[in-house]
């Protein structure tokens, strides 16, 4: 029975997870792991005011024939239920034009000086004569026959343009471009129904998370391939031993699939990112495994109560513990879902593994047991001027974009619709508040010192504003007023009657504007209980940020997130070599130095070659802390063995697992992967140095 226990726990887990998988929530929104919570709420902000999800298609050509096109494309495009709107001219839509009827004269500006009969006498004559005069067609304003109304609300042009190469259409999408299924599949089809059109140029922001995302699916899996021969060759050639293969296979998919659940049940969903680097971290427990298997721990049948490797195991831990309270997600989940599957894998190999009776495998040289130390403090002291030089030598990459595939074809078309759509001369300013008043009534404080901001006050007006507006309205003697018109215009010669409409109902009006789709970027948005608008405001201001704006300058904003996200992981590395330190010297008194080179020694070799570059990015920090997890255990197993060759055997298996499952993250052509790659293979080249740096003498 008990030989069958990792068996029966693989089954029990697997059972328990299949009848929860369908509440289990996987995330696919990457940008969460990496940016802070005020920069999440903004990319939700951005994508609800519909600013990152249109996609935009130009037709070369500005003739007919070019726009008959695109009108064709338009109407495919409405077939798609994940589209919402699709525009080509600038012309507003009917809804907007009755909006904009039914709220005038709320939204126009009304000049309130009183006029004289003479003076309207002498305002309706040049209408007159303009008419009379003129050799085209002159409209003539019967609302507001005396310009007492004026509003600039429509563009110049009438269509959206890429200048030297023709008309564009821009469709808006309701999907979560932010999730990779949701994106390629509306990519797959956008693409299908433009495949036989010539002269076609397409694009949308997230075409880089679909595109990227293939390359670097394509990149992983050439690297896993490459991995899995790799540990193939090293499990089945080298070590041939297929019962403990086969049980070690089970425990760590029963430490990962423990995570899952207890995971989901405290933090709510897993990130897929997460899931996937944290059942590699996972793998890390196989040294556990190897250490009790060339130790012959496996035939005791009780608790294996090894002094190295549970102090190695609780050294790892702790750091992971102490990760999972970091405040960014990748970190903290990750850590969480490691703490937990290298805890469930240490009780399966401590406890589960003990009963399977695996017979301690024959390694020649075992006679040699006389053991002489290297001197740790040259080690030390050399860690440590690598430590001072790297410091001096490394600057931290910030740009987020250099770490993910170099896609130059969507780059080029991102400049090309960038310079020719975007309003180049305006800031982006998010407008946030508690409530929808207080939102408006901030626009209209910036429109005191920004006459020409563009926004949602074009649109609509805060409750107070209106209530001023229609107060002065009322004001206005408009009753008489288009008596006096009417009278004055008989003298001059108009009809009778062509001024019955003047200023009607402007005493009816009511402050009962609403939000409209048609409003386009310019609306009111809520998100976690506050409001939020876009507006635009001239460059030509000294602009001043204050509470409540944001600048919308994306590249400024990541690379803040990212010095910040440094400077925090940093401090938790600091923290985390103090747990070291104070946990080592528990267990080597005042031999602490020989373990703790194990750690220094890999990690000050790490940066001093990344200093070679210049420059250490997120990812090389992220590899810098499954080394420092990786390193404590090694440290403590060479201090404490007494059997120096099945130490050195079982870290020589569970380094070279380490190099197969991260390490080949250096064939990748993405940085990102690139960069763990190099970090775990630098650390582990570093610890095998130190390894054989440990000498023995026969007896």
């Amino acid at each position: 029975m008990k030989k069958h226990l990792n068996i029966f726990i693989f089954l029990f887990l697997g059972t328990l997870f299949l009848i929860f998988s369908p509440k289990i929530k996987f995330s696919t929104n990457f940008l969460e792991l990496f940016f802070s919570k005020d920069t999440v709420t903004l990319f939700h902000v951005i994508s609800k005011l519909q600013l990152s999800n249109n996609i935009y298609i130009a037709k070369k050509g500005f003739d007919q024939k070019s726009l008959n096109e695109l009108h064709t494309i338009a109407e495919k495009l409405k077939e798609l239920p994940q589209i919402s709107s699709v525009t080509i001219s600038m012309v507003p839509s009917k809804e907007i034009q009755k909006y904009y009827k039914e709220h005038y004269y709320l939204l126009a500006d009304f000049n309130s000086t009183k006029l004289s009969n003479h003076q309207i006498f002498e305002k309706l004559s040049q209408e007159y004569e303009n008419i009379s005069n003129s050799f085209i067609y002159v409209p003539l304003d019967t609302n507001d026959p005396l310009g007492l109304f004026t509003i600039n609300i429509f563009p110049h042009d009438k269509y959206l343009k890429i200048k030297d190469f023709g008309y564009v259409l821009k469709a808006s999408t309701t999907i979560d471009t932010s999730s990779t299924q949701q994106a390629k599949q509306l990519y797959d089809e956008v693409q299908s129904l433009l495949k036989d059109k010539k002269d076609i140029l397409v694009y949308a922001p997230f075409f880089f998370l679909v595109e990227n995302s293939s390359f670097i699916q394509n990149d992983v899996q050439k690297i896993v391939t490459f991995a899995t021969i790799s540990l193939l060759l090293l499990y089945f050639i080298m070590l041939k031993n297929y019962k403990l293969l086969f049980h070690g296979f089970i425990a760590i998919s029963s430490s990962v699939i423990a995570a899952i659940l207890i995971s989901e049940y405290f933090l709510g969903e897993i990130n897929v990112m997460v899931l996937a680097f944290g059942i590699s971290i996972t793998t890390v427990s196989i040294d556990y495994m190897f250490h009790y298997y060339f130790h012959g721990k496996f035939t005791t049948n009780r608790f294996i109560k090894d002094k190295s490797v549970f102090f190695g195991f609780i050294t790892t831990f702790g750091v992971f513990v102490l990760f999972s309270f970091i405040d960014i997600k990748l970190f903290s989940q990750l850590a969480f879902f490691s703490a937990i599957s290298l805890l469930v894998a240490y009780l399966l190999f401590s406890w589960v593994f003990s009963y399977l009776n695996i017979q301690k495998p024959s390694i020649k040289g075992t006679h040699q047991i006389n053991i002489k130390n290297f001197n740790p403090i040259p080690v030390i002291l050399f860690s440590i001027l690598l430590l001072a030089y790297s410091y001096t030598h490394l600057n931290f990459d910030s740009n987020l974009k250099n770490l993910d595939y170099k896609n130059e074809k969507l780059q080029k078309l991102s400049k090309i619709f960038n310079d020719n759509l975007t309003k180049k001369e305006y800031y982006n300013i998010i407008l946030s508040a508690q409530s929808k008043e207080l939102l408006l009534e901030k626009y209209e404080q910036l429109q005191t010192r920004y006459p020409d901001i563009l926004g949602i006050g074009r649109f609509i007006l805060s409750q107070k504003k209106c209530a001023e507006k229609l107060h002065t309205l009322k004001q206005y003697d408009f009753q008489k007023l288009k008596q006096t018109i009417e009278q004055e215009s008989k003298k001059i010669g108009f009809k009778k009657g062509i001024f019955s409409n003047a200023y009607q109902n402007v005493e009816k009006m009511k402050c009962d504007m609403k939000n409209i789709n048609e409003m386009g970027n310019f609306k009111i948005v809520q998100v976690n209980n506050k409001y939020y608008t876009l507006v635009l405001i001239h460059k030509k201001y000294p602009i001043k940020i204050e509470e409540g704006m944001q600048l919308l300058d994306i590249d400024t904003i990541l690379k803040n997130d990212m010095k910040y996200t440094k400077e925090v992981v940093l401090k938790y590395i600091s923290f985390s070599m103090i747990f070291i330190f104070l946990m080592l010297f528990s267990v080597s008194g005042k031999r602490f130095l020989y373990p703790l080179s194990f750690i220094l020694f890999p990690l000050s070799s790490v940066l001093f070659f990344i200093s070679l570059f210049g420059t250490i990015n997120i990812m090389h920090l992220f590899g810098l802390i499954i080394l420092i997890a990786i390193s404590i255990d090694y440290g403590i197993y060479m201090h404490n063995t007494k059997n120096l060759i099945e130490t050195k055997m079982a870290i020589k298996y569970a380094l070279l697992s380490t190099l197969a499952g991260f390490g080949v993250l250096i064939l990748s052509d993405i940085t990102a992967l690139y960069s763990i790659g190099f970090v775990i293979t630098i650390g582990v080249i570093a610890i095998f140095i130190l390894i054989y740096g440990k000498r023995y003498e026969n007896i």
